[in-house]
This record gives structure tokens, C-alpha cells and sequence, in this order.
């Protein structure tokens, strides 16, 4: 079964990820900072998926990650950057005025070093395989911006064209990439009632909305599709 290489699993959305990857035949290593989260979603997946824990932001230890899931997989098939949030890490919305240098540091960090960090580490194994596929979850804001949320929304903007460059980088190795940008997303912090669980079609974007949109990128349907930003926002985006 291929194997694909999961960040910030311990949320909803990778919760969302893991079940729908596993239920069309990929192996998924869950990895989070929060180990316990990460083996709570690696359990809906049984057999097919493992839980490790991993700060994603931490080059020596995703470089370990990578080498140790290569050796006992044999490749990593894709990459799957679900890092990221902001109050999901215990940070209000505050004006950018507001704001200090420490904490749009770790906003940057989780959102954007993240992604570049494991996307620079499992390259050169896709690279050399000629095959991969890389999909980094983006957000609304990325594609609007939002007040409070400046140094998040430009952390996700900057995901997005990252990937538009990349996949014209590595697109001659046969390399897909690209972001999905979800909308009011269900998240253990929101409330069922909260004005950030509602969209045109009425609820949420579930986990499972956005695990389907990275079923089809990694999947032979999407395999002409590269360079691209998926909105599945429930029409809350409407870029």
C-alpha cells in the first residue's frame, strides 16, 4: 500500500485525512505534536495507519521521521502538511498593532516552516523515485486575508504560491503539488453554535470534507492536476 506522510493529525482535519486515505487503500503515518490525539486518530484507520509523534517544526526530528519511514516503508508517497491553526495553539485574534514578534514567530512557524521543512525533506527521495504528491492545507484567509488573523492569513497566502512555484519545480520528476483552502472547519475549540461552524450549504467543513479533497489529489484522477488551490470552504471563500 502506498504511504502517506501526515502532519498535525492529532486535529479534526487529520482525523478526516486519515479515514478517508485509509478507506481507498493508503498506509498513514499520523504524526503530531500531541502523540495521544495522533494515536486517537490513527485508531479509525486500524491496521493502516501508525502514530508517531513529531514537532513539525523541528528539522532534526522530521528528518529522523522521514529516514525512519523510508527504511521501514520503503518510500514515503506522499506528504500531507496539516500542520497549523492559531487559536488551535492557544492564540487570540488581536490586531497586528497588538501583536509581538514572539508570537507571529510561532504562527509562521507551525503555519508556513512547517510545510517548508518536511516538504524539503521528503523531496529528494520523491525526486529520485520520479513519483510523489504533496498537499498542504491552506485556509480562507490565505486567499482573502482576515482581520486579527495578518501574520495566519499571510502564512497560508504564502503556502499557496510556495506551491504554485514548487509544482513547476519538480513537475518534470512526476511530482504533483498542491493546497486546498478549507473554510469555517469544525476544530475541538469551536462550539457547535459558533458563527465559525456555518457556510451557505449550512454547517461546517468537516474533517471528512477535506480528507475526500486530498483522496482526489493523491489519487490517478487528479494525476493532470498540479499548481492547484482547492476551495472547499462551502462556499464561504467564493475566491
Amino acid at each position: 500500500m502506498p504511504l502517506a506522510f501526515l502532519t498535525g493529525g492529532g486535529s479534526l482535519i487529520g482525523e478526516g485525512i486519515t479515514r478517508q486515505l485509509a478507506a481507498r487503500g493508503w498506509t498513514v503515518a499520523v504524526t503530531d505534536i500531541n502523540l495521544e490525539l495522533a494515536r486517537k486518530v490513527a485508531a479509525v484507520a486500524g491496521s493502516n495507519a501508525e502514530a508517531l509523534a513529531l514537532d513539525a517544526t523541528d528539522r532534526v526530528s522530521i528528518d529522523a521521521t522521514v529516514k525512519s519511514l523510508i527504511s521501514r516503508y520503503g518510500s514515503i508517497d506522499a506528504l500531507v502538511n496539516a500542520a497549523g491553526g492559531m487559536r488551535g495553539l492557544g492564540i487570540q485574534k488581536v490586531d497586528f498593532a497588538a501583536m509581538t514578534p514572539a508570537v507571529w514567530n510561532h504562527i509562521l512557524d507551525v503555519n508556513l516552516q512547517s510545510a517548508l521543512h518536511c516538504t524539503h525533506a521528503v523531496l529528494p527521495g520523491m525526486i529520485a523515485r520520479k513519483h510523489g504528491a504533496i498537499v498542504s492545507i491552506a485556509a480562507s484567509r490565505g486567499l482573502r486575508g482576515g482581520a486579527q488573523a495578518s501574520i495566519y492569513s499571510a502564512a497560508k497566502a504564502a503556502i499557496i504560491v510556495f506551491s504554485q512555484a514548487l509544482a513547476q519545480e519538480v513537475g518534470p520528476h512526476g511530482i504533483t503539488v498542491n493546497t486546498i483552502a478549507p473554510g469555517n472547519v469544525e476544530a475541538r475549540w469551536k462550539t457547535a453554535d459558533s458563527d465559525e461552524t456555518r457556510s451557505p450549504l449550512g454547517r461546517a467543513t468537516s474533517g471528512d470534507d477535506v480528507g475526500r479533497a486530498v483522496a482526489f489529489l493523491l489519487s490517478d484522477d487528479a494525476a493532470h492536476v498540479t499548481g492547484s488551490c482547492l476551495d472547499v470552504s462551502g462556499g464561504t471563500t467564493l475566491h
